[in-house]
């Protein structure tokens, strides 16, 4: 067998990992990888126009899929604008392989033009961090790099200094299969039969699940059915479970639901499972809590835990429910169900329309989208007011999803991770809900959609303003100042980049101008004129944060009449 070069090398091991797409921006130092792509019909280079956004759509893949993603960039600048996306990644757990060039080896340490200590600059946000410095250590280091991204669910980062890119690595080193195969652990018996006891003798549970239960929703579901308890969702838990299921109550936290919260607070003992929900306010204290989570350092983590359980959600809820005696009192349950159905009548009515003649609000666009979306649709949101109209106006169905930048909670995720989703399945519908200060940060990668075929469907919630942090500013106390946005006519710059661009000022035209988008061939952008003044209340306020609104509310009149 002929030699491979490093970079060759490097794609049979991604090969493995069924990698298909690798996103980033060419630059002298990954010119060797770009041209082992170019000539390995086995891959896809798709050229974004920020490396950012090339992160972002990697990030989203593995999101989604749990597999390897991948994205690259050139020395110094090139690699230093990856850093945001894959901060995303980490954050939330997802299995991404960062290839940056570096400056050649004769060079380190020089202040060579672009270099930059890549080592040093990654080495936070990476589960694995190395500079190939010799081809004798491959294939050996790239299959660590994508061992450890896939076992420790996190980015790895491997850089390649010019000289070796496209230099000659001998077939000795042999590939080794790359090992997936994730084994399930349960707690013991003992344990869990000391939790089940504590909640089959409470008179009430609630479950506050997460995206730990990814593979667990029958097991849930079934658990949940015999304690008679709500099941709460934080954030990344939205779309484990159909909206109308009887036992699914929506979410907790700011961008939750009011019942969500009330079966939190109202409960006998809480059920936490596969969630690292981080807003400890939002968390009982003084009440039995029983918490299962694959990763020991997250059990206790936010909230005093009375039964902590290490081990995957799946079999642990399994025996979990072979455990519980009796089913419990149906009467909380039944409770927190009316209350929900009063909450969706209100975010109904929200989300109505027809409640203003001449003003769109943001979350009858969100209720549209979701209407007119396909059973197996992606939804990537992104960060700020339309996360809010996301969480609570997305009802999700069938084998829908909803992406998001979670932990980080960045700005311009939603499209650039559209991207991502859509490159893996270019026939399935792929929605970015992206709020205007969000697409305009990296709306130059619309045109990659254009360029690559990629149908994603964008709506922009165009209301004006920084929303979410202008409403932070006032609960603060401070008066609006800073969050307003002079934005150009989006659907314009859609057409002009190669795809389709609605404008929409009225809400008559809404509906028709969402459907015409999700059923056009091609990339479709829909610019959305909404109220920048719309409230994204909490589920319960606080009065120290209504004063401070007051206060500012007083300030910027004053502002305004000096």
């Amino acid at each position: 067998m002929p030699n491979r070069t490093t970079c060759e090398t490097i794609l049979e091991v991604l090969a493995q990992c069924e990698v298909r797409q690798i996103f980033g921006v060419v630059g002298d130092a990954i010119n060797p990888l770009v041209d082992a792509i170019r000539r390995d019909d086995r891959f896809e280079w798709l050229h974004v126009r920020h490396e950012e956004a090339g992160a972002f759509a990697a990030s989203a893949q593995a999101k989604l899929t749990g597999k390897l993603a991948v994205c690259a960039g050139t020395v110094g600048p090139g690699a230093i604008h990856l850093l945001n996306g894959l901060y995303d990644a980490k954050k939330d757990s997802a299995p991404v392989l960062a290839i940056t060039g570096q400056v050649p080896r004769s060079e380190v340490g020089s202040d060579y033009h672009q270099e930059v200590n890549l080592d040093a600059l990654f080495s936070d946000v990476c589960v694995f961090n190395q500079t190939l410095n010799s081809v004798d250590q491959l294939p050996r280091l790239i299959q660590q790099a994508v061992e450890t991204a896939l076992s420790r669910r996190g980015v790895a980062h491997l850089s390649i200094p010019a000289d070796l890119g496209a230099a000659s690595v001998e077939q000795p080193n042999e590939l080794m299969p790359i090992a997936r195969a994730m084994s399930e652990s349960t707690p013991s018996l003992e344990e869990v039969g000391r939790a089940a006891e504590l909640l089959d003798n409470a008179k009430s549970v609630a479950i506050l699940c997460g995206c730990g239960c990814r593979d667990a929703t029958t097991e849930l579901l079934t658990l949940a059915e015999r304690l008679q308890a709500p099941i709460v969702h934080a954030l990344r838990g939205k779309d484990l479970v159909a909206y109308d299921h009887p036992l699914w109550i929506g979410g907790t936290g700011l961008l939750g639901s009011k019942p969500g919260m009330q079966a939190i607070d109202e409960c006998e003992a809480l059920l936490m499972v596969g969630t690292d929900f981080p807003y400890r306010d939002w968390l009982p204290h003084g009440k039995p809590v029983v918490q299962i989570d694959v990763r020991a350092e997250h059990i206790g983590k936010r909230c005093p835990v009375t039964v902590g359980l290490v081990g995957h959600a799946r079999p642990t809820l399994a025996a979990m429910a072979d455990c519980i005696s009796r089913e419990n009192d149906s009467k909380f349950l039944k409770d927190i169900q009316e209350r929900h159905v009063h909450w969706e009548q209100s975010m109904h009515s929200e989300s109505d329309i027809h409640r203003s003649n001449d003003l769109i609000h943001p979350q009858a666009i969100a209720r549209i989208a979701s209407e007119l979306a396909d059973e197996n649709a992606v939804f990537c949101v992104d960060t700020g007011e339309v996360s809010v109209w996301g969480a609570r106006h997305v009802q999700i169905r069938g084998t829908q999803r909803m992406l998001m930048s979670f932990n980080l909670a960045s700005m311009a995720f939603a499209m650039p991770g559209a991207l991502g989703v859509q490159a893996l399945d270019r026939s399935r519908q792929v929605i970015s809900l992206s709020g205007d200060g969000g697409f305009s940060m990296l709306m130059g990668d619309f045109i990659t959609a254009c360029n690559f075929d990629l149908p994603i469907k964008v709506i922009v919630f165009n209301n004006g303003k920084l929303g979410l942090v202008k409403m932070e500013m006032e609960v603060a106390g401070y008066p609006e100042y800073g969050t307003d946005l002079k934005n150009p006519d989006f659907a314009a710059i859609a057409r002009t980049c190669g795809g389709g661009g609605i404008r929409v000022i009225e809400p008559g035209q809404l509906y028709d101008a969402i459907k015409s988008a999700f059923t056009t061939a091609g990339p479709f952008l829909v610019d959305v004129v909404c109220n920048g003044e719309e409230l994204t209340m909490p589920p319960k306020i606080e009065l120290s944060q209504a004063w401070g609104f007051s206060l500012s509310k007083i300030r910027e009149l004053v502002l305004a009449v000096t």
